[in-house]
């Protein structure tokens, strides 16, 4: 095997949970998200034969843009089968591997993540889960970085009000809700 065959398995190993994490907020079942990952890191490794870091939002860039066509795709697909009395049967709500004892809070969570509006959802998703700074949210998505701050705040006291009540038991549960309980606006850091 050559080292650079080597090199981008280790990055897609690194990356790829992230972005199916990301897709799996933009497409209706996990198997799509994968297949978006994969067709985006091809892209993504089509472009940057050398690998380049640096350029890492840009793969998140590609999963949003190939998981909304693919969404577009797949509403039209239902409008054609709909049409013609076929049920379509579809869900896209966040959804997170994790294991049995923390199926419920992961279930809390996820309630309160379906709750936020798509664009904050997406935000809170590349931030929290996905890692990515605020400069690169904003250099994914194509938005300023004041929006994707403002985005971010505001899910995070959406969040809030919807997770308070829910504290006793969500702490210690979850990594990243736990750290949304204790959310002080002037912890936010681009």
């Amino acid at each position: 095997m050559a080292s650079a065959d080597f090199d981008w398995k280790r990055c897609f190993d690194q990356i790829s949970p992230n972005l199916v994490l990301y897709a799996r907020q933009l497409t209706p079942s996990p198997a799509d998200a994968e297949d978006v990952v994969q067709m985006a890191f091809v892209r993504w490794w089509r472009r940057f034969p050398d690998g380049d870091k640096d350029n890492i939002p840009l793969l998140y860039a590609a999963v949003r843009t190939i998981a909304l066509d693919l969404r577009r795709s797949d509403t039209r697909r239902a409008k054609r089968e709909a049409a013609s009395e076929i049920a379509i049967d579809g869900e896209n709500t966040p959804t997170f591997d994790v294991p049995p004892e923390k199926k419920e809070a992961a279930a809390i969570v996820t309630d309160a993540l379906s709750k936020l509006n798509e664009e904050q959802r997406e935000v809170v998703t590349l931030k929290l889960w996905g890692g990515l700074t605020f400069q690169e949210i904003a250099t994914a998505l194509g938005i300023s970085i004041n929006t994707v701050a403002g985005r971010y705040r505001y899910a995070l006291g959406n969040l809030q009000k919807h997770l308070e009540p829910l504290k006793d038991d969500l702490i210690g549960e979850t990594s990243p809700p736990a750290n949304l309980l204790s959310f002080q606006p002037s912890a936010l850091t681009p």
